[in-house]
């Protein structure tokens, strides 16, 4: 049962979404437009707020502006007779949950709710949880509210109810590992095992012994294109009969695999099976890296600070401006992983109850502040080696050093990312910002 708000000035709609509220046992409270609607939240914020676009006054996604804003933990579902591709996308990008057209069908309606619960409550057991899963050890909770981690709230809502397998692509320390956790803890499979390897770091006897382990339970496979050929053959036909899916709830653990780079290259090198990529692949989660969610790094930081201060017996208050601002400038190549090792050494080594830029800088010496320092060194020195080529060529009026030295540069710049790829001109293309045919005439033996 939920408390859910209705927001909509037509008078027949709310007396029938009321009943069949009332039937699916949740209680309701009911607001004729978004002034009444934003009243009521004040009064008592609901688990979930079903609101018209179309009403007297301030239209649906100003209210829904104004609720995320300043109600950040109630989940807001759009419902408007005038739907449009428009009045959806900007629904969600402003951070609706979801949106109903009407005529509303009460099936859809029961199933946006009940996703939007449960969605809520992932994301709630994971801001309130104090101490670390006995499982896994340490491990840091799903933290975030902006419109990037607002879809993976809805994505692990959706999965916590269809027992299928997922993949799940990330950069190191964007929390993959944890979606799935969170995916099992709300499952119905909660009470089974959960089971992760990571096969970049196991011998290949303890990743069978970890695959038989996970039972009927779950099982989260880390850098899955490190997993054997025989065990990835092993998985697929676990998870398939005569090459379909298997049917939901047989007893074979569930099965969720990771990865920091596109999977289909490692399709494509033979190291990830095509049979077991396509099992996988059906439902794909894509964790955002910290640098595209800097919004979330205070209430990453506020969390961290509550649980370290638990842990380690401190009585930290907050952090000063200047560390916020510093922390969101970051590059955060870890991402959330990294974010957490910086708060923890500024909670043991903090002097005070205030986290200040000097319990941080030794953690983030040669990230992004000193990477300013190396551009501009950079720049100096291709600046002075420019002016000796030209310098030297001025008195020569042949000479047309102009294409000679653009060219030098691009051969240099290719033959660096290359290097530091060991030779993969994919990688090496992405590091550069070019497709691979542009790559390809640049390079030096091209």
């Amino acid at each position: 049962m939920a408390d859910i708000l209705i927001v909509d000035d037509e008078e027949s709609i709310v007396a029938a979404f009321g009943q069949f509220l009332r039937d699916e046992g949740h209680e309701f409270r009911i607001a004729s437009d978004a002034d009444d609607a934003i009243a009521l939240i004040e009064q008592r914020p609901p688990a979930l707020a079903i609101m018209d676009v179309r009403m007297p006054g301030r239209d649906g996604l100003a209210a829904l502006r104004e609720i995320r804003s300043r109600f950040p933990g109630v989940f807001v579902v759009i419902m408007t007779a005038y739907g449009t591709s428009q009045t959806s996308i900007d629904a969600i990008r402003i951070g609706a949950f979801d949106y109903l057209t009407k005529p509303l069908d009460l099936d859809e309606v029961r199933t946006v709710i009940g996703k939007a619960l449960a969605a809520q409550r992932a994301r709630d057991e994971a801001e309130t949880a104090a101490t670390a899963d006995t499982r896994v050890p340490s491990e840091v909770r799903l933290v975030g509210d902006t419109p990037a981690v607002q879809d993976v709230y809805k994505l692990i809502g959706r999965l916590a109810t269809m027992d299928v397998p997922a993949l799940i692509l990330g950069e190191r320390g964007t929390g993959k590992r944890l979606v799935t956790l969170t995916i099992h803890e709300n499952s119905e499979r909660a009470s089974r095992p959960f089971v992760a390897m990571d096969c970049d770091s196991t011998p290949e006897p303890l990743l069978e012994s970890a695959i038989a382990r996970a039972d009927a339970g779950t099982l989260y496979v880390g850098t899955v294109e490190k997993l054997p050929p025989l065990l990835q053959a092993s998985l697929t036909r676990m998870l398939t009969v005569d090459g379909s899916p298997r049917v939901p709830g047989a007893a074979v653990p569930r099965v969720f695999a990771s990865s920091e780079a596109d999977p289909i290259e490692h399709v494509r090198s033979g190291a990830l099976s095509r049979e077991f990529y396509d099992v996988l692949s059906v439902i794909t989660i894509r964790m955002p890296p910290l640098r595209e969610r800097r919004d979330d790094i205070p209430l990453l930081v506020r969390y961290f600070i509550q649980r370290f201060n638990e842990e380690l017996n401190r009585t930290i208050k907050r952090t000063d401006d200047e560390v916020l601002r510093r922390l969101q400038e970051h590059r955060w190549a870890g991402n959330v992983g990294e974010l957490e090792r910086v708060i923890k050494r500024a909670c043991i080594v903090a002097r005070s109850d205030v986290i200040t830029i000097d319990d941080v800088a030794a953690s983030l010496t040669g990230a992004r502040f000193d990477r300013r320092d190396v551009e501009s060194t950079l720049a100096r020195s291709a600046r002075t080696a420019l002016h000796e080529r030209l310098v030297e060529r001025s008195g020569d009026r042949s000479a047309a050093p102009f294409h000679d030295i653009i060219d030098l540069v691009e051969s240099t710049l290719v033959d660096e990312a290359l290097t530091i790829t060991n030779g993969n001109q994919v990688k090496a293309a992405e590091i550069l910002g070019v497709n691979r045919a542009t790559l390809r005439k640049k390079m030096p033996d091209a």
